[in-house]
């Protein structure tokens, strides 16, 4: 290469580096500056965390980088030893390779191959975190006696950087053979095979590397085992485990012997027997030796060992497995929940607003708490509209009631129950926003603070004509902003509640883990995981953006861990305050992977319902809504079944009062269990009011929606129930059905009707479902709906609703308007 042309090198390679630096740097102010406006401890670890990723990508590329370049350098050496035959006319002569421009050739490609191997090092932040402050259960498992904290810190540290070794033997010993192929030094003379000394020397090496390699891999095999599902593991597989491991590692360790050998002394055939021996030592013990051992029936583990550690994995320490008693009388679900998010989301006539968020929350005005359905709506950039929709109770024509904050009594129109003018966190916001004056965010500056909160964001905007005093804050979705401020946990999606009259996300941090030991594999986004716990409890404002992260209560070590790391960022269980501490609800992600766990053995409850294969490639059903009896919050429900039988076989039900999880599951026998959803919905559909009512509604150019099948544990019995959904003419939906059943003498009893109270009493045999166009209840029903709303309004001074909540009763009585007089 000629000297302008290494310039032009030496200047590109400048520039790219320059510019990763000066991308990098500013990336770090940016981020610093945004979590200065959280607190300082989440400045200082957010800072730690990126120097630590830089660090790991540099150390990596930098390793991976002189490996291949130190090598390359070794064959770069031979090439002046090798010579080439060359034949002109009919002489011939031997010519020495030795061109300058294989030195720049070596070195340029070793770099490359380094930062090709390297990058992406800075993903092992997690295991190279844990594996230095280390994690203890407390709990050793049974088969290696080692801590539980082992497999979770430390085996995936050893498992990366054990990978990581490998493919840079493997990758160099393949280079390296082939190029000495290439130049001549490894050929073949008069049919046999012929190496130079400084190729055998350095191939000898590698091998040596390969077989130490090789070694450590063997010695891990027994804590890979125990860290891989339990359901895999039997005693012969255990057993020849055990014995294989360290044979291995010793032929492995006698392979590597061998090949230093060779690279010092042309033992050929020696280096050649080690490696047959390791090869088929490593088949016969992974493959034929597992067939032969001997197993007995005996578990290999106790399952009363493996029980505790499954509890400790999935949050199950605080499981209520105990039967369900049966009652001689059924009872209605005292708070039942009538909607679902799809007749939520199409209870109100549409608009141009675009839906958030829709979760089932609680309203506190008073003591008693209203368990609503909070719908989000966005109807501009920065305009936000919570409407709260009462789950328990519709009108007299199945029409949806509305909340507002301090309501005590729903209303029967369309309310907003808060509204804010500006947010500074919704989901699907945009990339970032630009705000005039105080606020939210990181304050713009002078040009040098400019230049690089424009780089760190690509926000040419910042770089036009900004106002004096602008702030620009980003990561305005609460999950991106979670995942960003506690890279450490994995955040569900954001739940809406309205909490002192502030609209506020709630998000549950998980802890997971591939590696925890003797316990089921449970898929859960994309991947297979061994162990969850709902660690974590953030709170985000919508119209500030402050965000608070609280570890939970019922935390296990490896959260302790990184509260610890976090240095000051997670807040204790004390600083929740108490308001948040009535609306959070039982973590959903949680109690799917948990009923997925109960499928397994040694709880072994059923088939979870709403997922056919009990082993599908995707993550488990959403749970059901339910509501507690003194509405303390939603309940989590799902049903288990028992596929032999057609039958349910448990209900698993989650709730949280005071910042703690509480999970029953409820085993269900011939008495006390009803039929399976699928065969529940075959026997309402054979109601003949039923076959009336979808026939009118298909006449009118509508479908009866059916809602999810739900069960409820009322007053100690089992009841399951489901709700259908008509159209409104005026757009909208409606309740129009409700089945209900209950276990009965043989057969389960059943009932239908327009209202869930008349359902339950065609389920009793008091009433006939009421034909379809019949209102579903009386003129004096309405009257008391529309005095308790006056009298709400009367408590609270609310004069204007108190006059329309009035004029209503009067007209529902058939009374005259009454004529304001001068």
């Amino acid at each position: 290469m000629s000297r302008r042309g290494r310039r032009l090198s030496a200047a590109l390679a400048t520039l790219v580096i320059l510019l990763f630096v000066g991308r990098w740097s500013a990336t770090l102010l940016a981020d610093r500056w945004w979590a200065t406006a959280f607190s300082p401890a989440a400045a200082d670890f957010l800072f730690d965390w990126h120097l630590l990723r830089l660090t790991l990508e540099v150390g990596g590329c930098l390793l991976a980088g002189a490996w291949f370049i130190g090598h390359l350098l070794l064959v770069y050496r031979a090439v002046g030893t090798v010579q080439v035959r060359r034949n002109v006319a009919n002489l011939e002569f031997r010519e020495a390779l030795t061109p300058r421009a294989l030195l720049t050739t070596a070195v340029v490609t070793g770099a490359l191959l380094g930062l090709l191997v390297g990058s992406g090092t800075s993903g092992w932040w997690r295991e190279v975190t844990l594996a230095w402050e280390s994690v203890s259960y407390e709990i050793s498992d049974p088969l290696l006696g080692r801590d539980l904290g082992v497999y979770v810190s430390q085996l995936p540290m050893w498992r990366a950087a054990h990978g990581f070794l490998v493919l840079l033997v493997l990758l160099a010993l393949t280079g390296v053979l082939a190029l000495y192929m290439l130049v001549g030094a490894i050929r073949w003379i008069e049919r046999r095979p012929a190496i130079n000394d400084h190729a055998r020397s350095h191939l000898g090496w590698l091998l040596a590397a390969l077989a130490l390699t090789l070694a450590w891999g063997y010695l891990l095999e027994p804590y890979e085992t125990v860290a891989g599902p339990a359901e895999v593991i039997d005693q012969a597989s255990w057993k020849a485990t055990l014995l294989t491991s360290p044979l291995l590692a010793g032929i492995a360790l006698a392979a590597a012997v061998l090949s230093a050998v060779w690279a010092m002394r042309p033992k050929h055939a020696l280096a050649l027997s080690g490696w047959i021996v390791l090869s088929g030592a490593s088949l016969v013990g992974h493959l034929v030796l597992p067939s032969l051992m001997t197993s007995s029936s005996d578990p290999v583990v106790d399952p009363r060992a493996l029980e505790e550690i499954s509890r400790k994995a999935f949050g199950l320490d605080e499981l209520r497995d105990e039967p369900l008693e049966r009652l001689s009388t059924p009872t209605p679900p005292t708070v039942p929940s009538l909607w679902n998010p799809a007749a939520v989301a199409g209870a109100l006539p549409g608009d141009s607003s675009r839906l958030l968020a829709l979760s089932p929350t609680v309203l506190t005005p008073s003591v008693k708490r209203r368990p609503v359905w909070l719908l989000v709506r966005s109807f501009s950039p920065n305009r936000l509209q919570a409407i709260a929709v009462a789950d328990h109770r519709v009108t007299a024509t199945g029409e949806a009631l509305f909340y507002r904050v301090a309501d005590t009594v729903p209303r029967p129109t369309p309310i907003i129950a808060l509204e804010l003018q500006t947010y500074g966190s919704a989901p699907g916001a945009p990339d970032y926003q630009l705000r005039p004056g105080d606020g939210p965010g990181v304050r713009v500056g002078g040009w040098p603070r400019r230049v690089i909160l424009a780089w760190a964001l690509q926000a040419g905007e910042l770089l036009g004509n900004v106002p004096p005093g602008s702030r620009v804050d980003w990561r305005l979705s609460p999950d991106e902003r979670l995942r960003s401020l506690a890279p450490f946990a994995e955040w569900s999606e954001p739940v809406a509640c309205i909490v002192d009259g502030q609209l506020l996300w709630l998000l549950d941090g998980y802890l997971t883990s591939t590696t925890f030991p003797l316990t089921g594999r449970v898929f859960w986004r994309d991947h297979r995981i061994g162990s969850m716990r709902a660690a974590f409890l953030a709170t985000v404002n919508a119209e500030t953006g402050a965000t608070h992260v609280y570890l939970q209560s019922d935390a296990d070590a490896l959260a302790e861990a990184w509260v610890g790391l976090s240095r000051g960022l997670v807040e204790p269980p004390s600083s929740m305050p108490e308001a948040v501490l009535r609306v959070s609800s039982y973590p959903p992600d949680l109690f799917r992977v948990q009923a997925k766990a109960l499928e397994l053995a040694p709880w072994k409850a059923g088939s979870v319902t709403g997922q056919p294969q009990a082993d599908a490639g995707s993550d488990p059903p959403a749970p059901q809504v339910a509501w507690a009896a003194d509405t303390s919050g939603p309940l989590a429900t799902t049903i288990f079944e028992s596929p032999s039988e057609r039958r349910m076989s448990a209900v698993l039900v989650g709730s949280r009062a005071d910042g703690h999880n509480h999970l029953s599951l409820l085993r269900l026998d011939a008495s006390t269990a009803l039929p399976v959803p699928g065969a529940l919905e075959g026997i309402w559909s054979n109601f003949p009011s039923y076959d009336a009512l979808n026939d009118s509604i298909r006449e009118d150019g509508g479908k009866l929606e059916r809602g999810p099948v739900r069960v409820d544990i009322a007053g100690g019995g089992l009841v399951a129930y489901q709700t259908y959904f008509a159209p409104r003419t005026s757009g909208g939906r409606v309740l129009a059905w409700v089945s209900v059943a209950a276990p009965g003498e043989g057969r389960p009893r059943v009932g239908a009707g327009r209202s869930l109270k008349e359902a339950w009493s065609n389920l009793l045999g008091a009433t006939v479902p009421a034909p379809p166009g019949t209102a579903q209840t009386g003129r004096l029903d309405e009257a008391r709906g529309w005095l308790q709303h006056a009298d709400s309004a009367l408590r609270r001074g609310d004069w204007e609703e108190f006059g329309r909540a009035w004029g209503n009763l009067r007209r529902t009585l058939g009374l005259p308007p009454e004529v304001e007089k001068f």
